[in-house]
């Protein structure tokens, strides 16, 4: 029965009350947005059941049409004011692909016995603040485009329910993760291994013995086997839960669904100071039992010399006899158990753009094995390909090159392409990509580096069908959907990209970069509020995730709201990793004080920014033409044109050059080649990490020049 409107709930330091709409948390109210007070409400109701996704979808929105973020947006306030971790939930525990659970221990009373004053609640909505600018040339470009956005928004507004209503019904489900059949090789799926022992410390190895055997038995030839995230996506869209054994019926499911033919499962125990790791093969038709191996070790350190024997006995019992014996993880990878757990936890953060976390993990493998190759590798790549930090990248990278006999053949190629990338050679990056694509077709990484090289360089059609090509291979790869997302973006493939993030936020709700990339879709889409909802949400899983926290300043900007730019611009400058982004948060300062017409401390900003990255030198260049002085913008115009940008993963954003020399012609008076130079600039990507992307240069200069027809057209 509801009970809604007159009950009244208690746990663990909270009361809700249900009459009045409010929360208080040990003694102090806490208010929420109507829709999450009522997705609370309902989970309180239902809490002795699972709670569909779509049911709350459905009984909080009824019959209006929104996307699945809607709920989780809710969900992240929740937790938030409860104080919950989604991590470890005491309050909702999150089933995935399933639904929610509220877990604890409530008390329910009548709010009419306890009723209470009322208290009024007070709204507290922030205002966008007004820039005056007293030039009348602005003033006219802002009425501009003005009367031209709100043409834009009236035209998109009436097929927005009917994308949603779509995008919503697209995302019911998801392609299967299948491994292709290919003549001569075996088809393997190997679960996650079962903790029979109960002790804490070795849980990691529940997939941690399962990435060593993927790791090993992919080395085979004659072998086919599904990925350590393959198998984490099929898992999470059954419900199943990370700390639950996989049944053998389950298995089988995964193993059909995926096209394996044989199932490999198994067990560890703690036995005094030894480990037992038993394993079995199981035909994935119905279950037979093949083969049974079992190993004892005396101690943890050995696990990973003796996980390369099991790996060649279960090769062997699979007909795969090119397994070779001097192959396993001791000699391509690292004979350190400790040093491979920090290795393995480094990897998936990096995944994660946790790129500090990442580095400080691998930096802990690095130290326990100074000789672990694919450790200095890959915080080459994380400081070289996933932040652009070139310079420091490199000699990990190089390092990783001298210990050749620790890598294999894949990772050789892997590391080519990254050395190519720190070296800003990318046709050399293109080439190693693809060829770890013709020789490894179920390397999906591979085919997400070689997407975002061939974007980089303007190749958008083909970035676009090497993305399609992964996600064939891997309709479960959630990097591939976040690439080709932000690929439909830079085309103003707006739907097709926010379809794309959708689902990159769908397959990791607890990610804060796919929020965030979603963030951008929205943002480069025009939906500014939808764009801040996943900012914010973003900095609710991780309040210092720096990359939502420029973005959000970014669009805040973007949207006149310079008080609270400026105040995420400082929040940014605190958090950044490298004097590189600190100099990007001066920038966006100094444009606001720009605009607000504050010169001199907009220079002084600006110099800050230069004193952190040299390649900010465009930041005093504006200044110093909007002071007239000539000569000094012409001596940082060289000094510009010297200097090459780089991106993560790519060339660097080629936009901002041709800008800032447009503006110096036109400040010089040569109009037609500064028409010629912001024609040149919007030819090139846009800049999605600047405050500014430059899109209305053209517009602009039109405007400034007197050509308004032409400004209103390009606007």
């Amino acid at each position: 029965m509801n009970t809604q409107g007159q009950t009244l709930y208690r746990l663990d330091g909270v009361e809700i009350d249900t009459s009045r709409f409010c929360l208080k948390r040990d003694g102090e109210e806490r208010h929420l947005r109507q829709q999450t007070f009522q997705v609370l409400v309902y989970l309180l109701e239902q809490r002795e059941r699972l709670v569909t996704r779509d049911e709350l979808i459905d009984y909080v929105w009824r019959d209006t049409a929104v996307t699945d973020n809607a709920l989780e947006q809710c969900l992240a306030e929740i937790r938030k004011v409860l104080g919950d971790d989604s991590r470890h939930p005491r309050f909702i525990k999150t089933i995935p692909r399933a639904g929610y659970r509220f877990i604890a221990k409530v008390e329910e009373v009548s709010a009419a016995a306890e009723a209470t004053p009322r208290v009024s609640q007070n709204q507290d909505e922030s205002q966008p603040v007004n820039a005056e600018v007293s030039q009348t040339r602005v003033w006219i470009r802002k009425r501009v485009v003005a009367l031209v956005s709100v043409a834009i928004i009236l035209i998109a507004a009436a097929g927005t329910t009917i994308y949603l209503i779509r995008q919503r019904r697209s995302l019911q489900s998801l392609s299967t993760v299948t491994l292709p059949q290919t003549a001569g090789k075996r088809a393997v799926a190997v679960m996650f291994f079962d903790n029979q022992s109960g002790s804490a410390d070795l849980d990691w190895l529940r997939e941690g013995l399962a990435d060593m055997l993927i790791t090993d038995l992919s080395r085979s030839q004659n072998l086919t086997i599904l990925s350590r995230q393959q198998l984490r996506t099929l898992l999470d869209r059954t419900g199943h839960q990370s700390s639950e054994r996989i049944q053998l019926e389950e298995a089988l499911d995964i193993a059909q669904k995926s096209k394996a033919t044989i199932v490999i499962m198994g067990s560890f125990a703690r036995l005094g100071e030894q480990i037992r790791i038993d394993a079995q093969l199981h035909d994935a038709r119905d279950g037979q039992l093949l083969a049974a191996e079992r190993l004892v070790v005396d101690q943890q350190a050995q696990i990973l010399t003796q996980v390369d024997m099991l790996s060649i006995k279960l090769a062997s019992h699979l007909g795969a006899a090119d397994q070779a014996t001097n192959s396993g993880l001791t000699s391509v990878m690292t004979n350190n158990l400790a040093a491979y757990r920090y290795y393995s936890l480094g990897v998936e953060k990096a995944q994660e753009v946790r790129n500090p976390e990442a580095i400080a993990l691998l930096e802990k493998a690095i130290a326990l094995d100074p000789d672990f190759a694919m450790a200095y590798a890959r915080i080459g790549y994380t400081y070289a390909v996933s932040w652009g930090r070139l310079e420091e990248g490199k000699p990990y990278l190089e390092k990783a090159f001298k210990l050749t006999d620790r890598l294999s053949e894949k990772d050789k190629l892997n590391i080519a392409a990254w050395y190519a990338l720190a070296n800003q050679d990318y046709a050399a990056a293109i080439r190693s990509y693809q060829e770890i694509v013709a020789r490894y077709p179920l390397e999906v990484e591979a085919y997400r580096g070689l997407g975002r090289v061939l974007r980089g360089e303007n190749r958008h059609d083909e970035a676009v069908e090497i993305l399609k090509q992964g996600l064939v291979i891997d309709p479960g790869a959630k990097d591939l959907y976040n690439s080709l997302g932000g690929v439909y973006s830079q085309l103003g493939r707006h739907d097709e990209a926010i379809a794309m993030l959708q689902r990159y936020v769908k397959l990791a709700p607890e990610e804060p970069n796919a929020h965030d990339s979603l963030g951008i879709g929205y943002q480069w889409a025009g939906s500014y509020e939808d764009a801040i909802r996943e900012y914010q949400l973003a900095l609710t899983l991780k309040p210092d995730f720096e990359v939502s926290v420029i973005h959000l300043a970014n669009t805040l900007f973007q949207q006149g709201r310079y008080r609270e730019a400026l105040r995420e611009f400082q929040h940014y400058i605190e958090v950044a990793h490298s004097v590189p982004e600190r100099a990007r948060g001066y920038n966006g300062i100094a444009q606001i004080l720009r605009n607000k017409g504050r010169l001199d401390d907009a220079e002084r900003a600006a110099r800050q920014a230069v004193a952190n990255e040299k390649t900010s030198l465009g930041a005093v260049l504006v200044t110093a033409l909007e002071r007239d002085n000539l000569p000094a913008a012409e001596k940082l115009k060289s000094a510009l044109e010297k200097i090459h940008h780089t991106a993560r993963g790519g060339r660097g954003d080629s936009r901002e050059l041709p800008y800032y020399q447009g503006l110096f012609e036109l400040k010089s008076g040569h109009a037609t080649e500064a028409i010629e130079k912001f024609k040149e600039a919007l030819q090139y990507r846009a800049p999605t990490w600047n405050v500014d992307a430059y899109e209305d240069c053209l517009a602009n200069a039109y405007l400034e020049l007197g050509r308004p027809d032409e400004a209103i057209a390009e606007y």
